[in-house]
């Protein structure tokens, strides 16, 4: 408790490096269709993916404060797990009746509503990056495409390291 008291200031100036990482990541994800033949994306700068994905992690914002709203106004009679666990709108609040694995904590928690809204705003930012514009499923399908792959990757990795940790 000490050591916490002492270092409390460390995670909030790691938080914005984490989330700069993050926003860096998902832009050079996006920037792998650049690789793909499509006309007019020679035109897409590493600058235009970075301000839709800042743009798209809004959403993760508006999470933060749904969880807030949450465990402050309605359920206010929690435990320090409840609130450690607790992902707004995501399959992991129904962990009871799918699953008890402590590996599949995370991919629970990764498929929720407001991960839906990020692919989305992704999507729609694509379509509009373009000169051309492309079809929706169009700009859908090469959002899956590359940031699919990549935070499928992701969960693989941290369910690996899960795992690796537990057994």
């Amino acid at each position: 408790m000490e050591s916490q008291k002492k270092w409390w200031w460390v995670s909030y100036a790691i938080t914005p490096l984490l989330i700069g990482l993050k926003v860096l990541l998902v832009a050079f994800c996006l920037n792998f269709l650049k690789l793909l033949d499509i006309e007019g994306i020679e035109k897409i700068k590493f600058s235009d993916f970075l301000f839709l994905t800042l743009l798209a992690e809004l959403i993760f914002t508006i999470s933060g404060f749904y969880k807030f709203f949450n465990f402050y106004w309605l359920q206010t009679d929690y435990k320090l797990q409840d609130l450690q666990t607790y992902y707004p709108l995501s399959l992991l609040n129904f962990r009871e009746q799918i699953s008890t694995e402590k590996w599949m904590a995370y991919p629970l928690q990764v498929a929720n509503l407001f991960e839906i809204g990020y692919w989305i705003v992704l999507a729609v930012g694509i379509r509009e990056l373009f000169v051309e514009k492309i079809s929706y499923l169009k700009s859908f399908s090469l959002v899956a495409l590359t940031y699919g792959i990549g935070l499928l990757f992701w969960v693989g990795v941290v369910c690996f390291m899960i795992l690796n940790a537990s057994y």
